[in-house]
């Protein structure tokens, strides 16, 4: 049975690399006519589409192919933005196939913004060749870099942007004394952040996307629910946590985003905190917003303006989402138990092994249960629990009081919970449902850019499409730009997570920065991914560093 689910492992690792796209094209891609050609030679190309220019320069360059006739350039050539032309913004200097649009002292690009080249037939070489038609460049610049607090200059003051956090993981203290916990070594890093966040004086909201409480990671022969602990409900477990020495400095902060009237605070569940309410959440951080949909619990979503979504992304997961129809009364999905054998193995190991627990595969039901499950034991070098034994302690949570067994909680979702997948996704409310649950479960791994495309851009639920998707969950910080016809649609970004650095394959301390044209009078939105690091091992101070960005156009 080893060595099948080693086959299964080693299918699944070779399709995931063979379906990766890069995203970005660095080359320079000239435009061409009649073999009279133009580029912006210092600057990256971006997707075909726009040339990426730093908002400090104080030049751009233009290469054509062949000497120019000076004399046609008078007249022809135009620099341009949202605002019209900016002809009185610098001077021309032209030298054999070069020009150089020299900025004046008193004009500056804009940082997200779009500007245009226009280069008209009348401009030739100095053999008469010329471009058949009018050709216009595009340029955007990148958005500035966010700075430290306290950084001598970062004097700003104005809150144009959203911080986006998820997955940070916090457990109880027998999470963090017994070694199943996620969560630890980026203690200090996040009440930085959240420091950061307030005192740099450039966010307007801070959102929290998901699993900010790991209600899951439980190992099996350790009851979620235990009176010794004075844990006897969710709400207990989710105090417990909170009360955690480990997390108190990071809820504190919470607390002061929550009444701090610069920033707003909102919360979207994830699915290991997915039985979290808005009452209990209340009473942890008050004054917060949360985004939690009350008529589907478990779930969330969060539009600070209407081309901007936010969720964690579990909804989509077919092992993660909630799952109330396949026993009533009850909502925990399959992941729930997957994710206890995972703790039982952190205990058992003392620590995490990198990756991730939740369930991945391209196979119906009961076969993808079986990756998952062997896959845990293999990786954690475990013993193959007794699959008959009600050895699974419940304790009451989600209304299990009785233990259960690895192979009873496989046959009860195996039983109806394909059949019932229509359903689900219907009461889950998915835009969009997906036919069948191939597509549902590859959503567990470690890329729901799928998903983000299917629900939201191609055929979005609004009357227009979302021009920026973020989502949470997979633990894989991303950011993907959606095109068609060589025009950017859509931008995908996924926060990634602030686990412990060696129990995940991925870079942590991520968080996504978004800022909408709306608040900063730019045609575009502008998505940023950072990570939260020191600049060296002993240093004490932390800064963000760009990892990647893209832009879309609003209009």
């Amino acid at each position: 049975m080893r060595k099948f689910s080693l086959v299964i492992i080693s299918a699944i690792i070779f399709s995931l690399l063979f379906m990766q796209q890069a995203c970005h094209k660095k080359n320079d891609k000239p435009i061409e006519v009649n073999d009279f050609s133009a580029t912006l030679a210092r600057h990256s190309l971006i997707h075909n589409v726009y040339y990426q220019v730093s908002p400090r320069d104080r030049s751009i360059e233009l290469t054509f192919n062949k000497p120019l006739d000076q004399s046609s350039i008078d007249g022809n050539l135009s620099f341009s933005d949202k605002t019209g032309m900016l002809d009185v913004k610098y001077q021309l200097e032209v030298s054999g196939n070069k020009i150089l649009l020299l900025f004046n002292d008193d004009f500056e690009l804009h940082e997200g913004w779009q500007y245009f080249i226009k280069i008209l037939p009348s401009l030739k070489s100095e053999n008469g060749n010329s471009l058949a038609n009018n050709t216009v460049m595009e340029i955007r610049t990148l958005s500035k870099p966010l700075l430290s607090s306290g950084v001598p200059g970062n004097d700003s003051t104005i809150r144009n942007a959203i911080a986006c956090i998820s997955d940070i993981h916090m457990g109880d203290v027998r999470a963090t004394d017994n070694h199943y916990c996620w969560f630890g070594k980026n203690k200090e890093a996040l009440e930085d952040f959240l420091d950061y966040v307030v005192n740099s004086r450039q966010f307007k909201k801070l959102v929290i996307m998901g699993d900010l409480f790991d209600e899951w990671l439980v190992p099996f022969t350790i009851s979620p629910f235990d009176s010794g602990y004075q844990i006897t409900s969710s709400r207990a477990y989710f105090h417990a946590i909170a009360d955690n020495p480990v997390n108190t400095g990071i809820i504190s902060r919470l607390q002061g985003i929550a009444v701090n009237s610069d920033i707003e605070l909102v919360y979207i569940p994830g699915n290991h905190d997915m039985l979290l309410t808005r009452e209990i959440l209340d009473e942890i951080i008050p004054n917060l917003t949360w985004a939690g949909e009350d008529e589907t619990p478990g779930l969330g979503a969060y539009s600070p303006m209407d081309e901007i979504i936010m969720e964690h992304g579990h909804r989509y997961d077919f092992f993660n989402c909630p799952q109330s129809l396949v026993n009533p009364d009850h909502m925990l999905p399959p992941g729930y138990f997957v994710s206890r054998l995972y703790a039982q193995g952190m205990m058992d190991q003392g620590s995490a092994f990198k990756g991730t627990n939740e369930t991945s595969g391209s196979f119906e039901f009961e076969t993808a249960w079986t990756v998952a499950y062997l896959y845990t034991i293999a990786h954690f070098g475990m013993p193959l629990p007794q699959g008959d034994s009600a050895n699974i302690l419940m304790g009451g949570i989600d209304g299990y009081s009785l233990p259960m067994s690895f192979d009873g909680t496989r046959h009860m979702y195996a039983e109806n919970i394909e059949d019932l997948w229509p359903a689900t996704q219907d009461q889950n409310k998915v835009p969009v449902p997906a036919e069948c649950c191939f597509h549902a479960i590859w959503n567990g791994h470690s890329d729901l850019f799928g998903a983000a495309t299917t629900e939201y851009i191609l055929q979005p639920p609004a009357p227009t499409a979302y021009k920026v998707i973020a989502f949470g969950h997979t633990h894989h910080p991303e950011i993907k730009a959606y095109l068609e016809n060589e025009k950017i649609i859509s931008v995908y970004a996924n926060s990634g997570s602030w686990l412990d650095a060696d129990a995940s394959n991925y870079k942590v301390r991520t968080f996504l920065s978004i800022k909408p044209a709306e608040w900063t009078g730019s045609q575009m939105d502008v998505v940023s991914l950072y990570q939260y690091n020191k600049d060296n091992e002993g240093d004490h101070n932390y800064k963000p560093v760009l990892l990647g960005e893209e832009s879309v156009e609003t209009d």
